[in-house]
This record gives C-alpha cells, structure tokens and sequence, in this order.
C-alpha cells in the first residue's frame, strides 16, 4: 500500500507547471468585492433569500459558468482569489449559504442552519438561477463541498460537472467542550468573545494566509446563525454515504492545513463509484487561487470532455 507521501508527490515537470499556471492566474484585475466587478442578487429560496455575486463580462471566452459555493460561514474576502484566473472573461455565480450573515433568513423557533436544508436551498437557488438544465461548473469548497455532497447523496439536484475542493464529510471541530460553550454561552457574548475564541481555536493552524481568512470571517459571523449551524451540524458524518452518489465527482486537494488532510480524500474519492481525485500542490497562500485555476481549466471545456486536458496529468490513479 503507497503512503501519502507517496501518493502525493510531484514530479519537477509538474511542479514548473503549476508555477506556470500560478504566475498566468495570479492576474491584476478586479475581484468580485470591487465596485462594479460584479453584481449583487438574491436568489429567493423556501424561507428566504441567499446573497450571489454574479460576473457576466462582455466578451465571455470561456464555454461556461461556475456557480461557486464557498466555505463555513466563509466571508467573501477570503475567496476573492478563486475568480482571479477568470475574471473578466468568464461567467459565475459565487453563491453564499444560509449559515452566512448575508442570508435573508428570518430567525424563529424552527428556522434550520442544517447541511440537508442548505443542501435543499443550493438545488432551489440553482432552479432558480435558470442554470437547471444548463451547462455548468459546480464547485464548493469545505462545507461548501459538504452542502454538494449532501445534494447529491439525496437527489436534491445534479450538475453537468461537479467539483469539490478539499470537502468536510464529517464535523471537524471539538464536539465536547465546544458544543457545551455554543449551548450555554448567550448570543451576545458570544459575539464580543468570537475573535478570542477564533484565536484560540486556530492556534494549530500552519497556513496563516487561511488562519488570516478564518479571522476575518469571524469578525463578520451573524452569532445566532453560526450558534445554530453549528449545533444542529455536530454529528455530521456522511462518509458512508459517499457510495450513493451517482454522479461523477472530481475532488481536489493542494496545500495542507490543519482543518484539510489529503489522505482522507483519497478514502473519500474511492468511496465514490465515480469520484475522480485531482491533486495540485503549491505554496499555502496560494490554495483558493490553485481551486480557481482549476475551476477555470473546467469552465474552457463542456460537459461532454470530462476532465481538461490541462488537469489530467494531476489525476491521481485510486487503485480500485
């Protein structure tokens, strides 16, 4: 049996390729927060509505759009990279989901902050976006993946190509004293303690440019939102439901953190009938714009060509 090490390797030619590809995608252009670079809807869902940034340039070159599903509770901010490589040339959506403080959901008794409702919420905004029967990228990240993942595991939707970065199968936070803070602690201290509590609970993470983008969306997090999600989300754990999805996935991992471990997605891939394992490495600043990269190389091709030609050579063989 290869070890991670050796699984996870590459070889000089592919890493002068991915510097190539960093140097072509790191462009000087706008990222979706500037004014004007991209336009502001709300897509309506069951119990509200959910915040998209969507770029339509004039001159679209690519063959069609990604709708981009970011992480937990992320703030834009912090993926302002993944755009980078297509801006201004290529159609998306980056759409944020209920647990994230732009979501127009009324707060009451029952409101759900759970994976399976989020999930619901991405087939209905996906309906609504008109990309229903359209060809499209869809690509999430960390509990963005997740929210796919749950999708596709109950048949809320489906997508032309599906691709997930570095995806959260099961809760990766402390489920002790964690939960037993989120229960007990009032909303509103909550809010004056999450930038002393983000600090604690990152102490572990190398990749500071990540740990900078955690911290940020802290400073942002709507507390009854994130309280909720995070209690009703505590016994997430679907690996053994990764066998049920049909469609073909491809899963992309590149930089380590301390939330993202490349071995357990080779398990997640081959627990997938389909799933299709894409590695990438590079430096650890640079992990939101390698995804954007390769979201990119699958907005150039249709649904019809599979994998890029440009991705290929950074499929690793799951030895099923």
């Amino acid at each position: 049996m290869r070890t991670s090490e050796e699984i996870f390797s590459h070889t000089e030619e592919q890493k002068e390729t991915i510097n190539k590809y960093l140097k072509q995608g790191r462009r000087d252009v706008p990222t979706f927060l500037d004014e004007g670079a991209a336009d502001i809807i709300y897509v309506p869902i069951d119990d509200g509505e959910l915040r998209v940034f969507y770029h339509k340039p004039d001159n679209i070159t690519t063959k069609r759009p990604v709708v981009f599903v970011p992480g937990y509770v992320a703030a834009p901010i912090s993926w302002v990279d993944f755009h980078i490589p297509h801006q201004g040339f290529g159609e998306y959506y980056y759409l944020e989901t209920r647990e994230k403080r732009s979501s127009r959901i009324k707060k009451t008794r029952k409101t759900s902050m759970t994976v399976n409702q989020t999930a619901k919420d991405l087939g209905q905004a996906i309906e609504n976006l008109g990309l229903k029967d359209k060809d499209f990228v869809l690509y999430g990240s960390s509990y963005g993946s997740t929210v796919i993942l749950e999708g596709l595991i109950h048949g809320y939707f489906t997508a032309p190509t599906i691709v997930i970065h570095d995806p959260m199968v099961k809760w990766v936070h402390d489920k002790s004293g964690y939960n037993i803070m989120m229960k007990v602690v009032p909303q509103f201290i909550l809010s004056a303690l999450r930038m002393p509590l983000a600090h604690f609970f990152l102490m572990g993470m190398k990749n500071k440019a990540n740990k900078e983008r955690m911290l940020d969306f802290c400073r942002g997090i709507q507390p009854w939102k994130f309280k909720r999600c995070t209690l009703q989300n505590n016994k997430l754990n679907i690996i053994n439901d990764l066998k049920k999805i049909k469609e073909e996935v491809f899963l992309t991992t590149g930089p380590l953190d301390r939330y993202h471990h490349r071995i357990a997605y080779y398990n997640y891939t081959k627990e997938m009938p389909r799933g299709r394992l894409i590695f990438m490495d590079g430096p650890d600043t640079e992990r939101q714009l390698i995804a954007g990269i390769i979201g990119t190389e699958f907005m150039k091709i249709t649904k019809d060509d599979g994998i890029p030609e440009s991705i290929k050579q950074f499929e690793i063989d799951l030895e099923r």
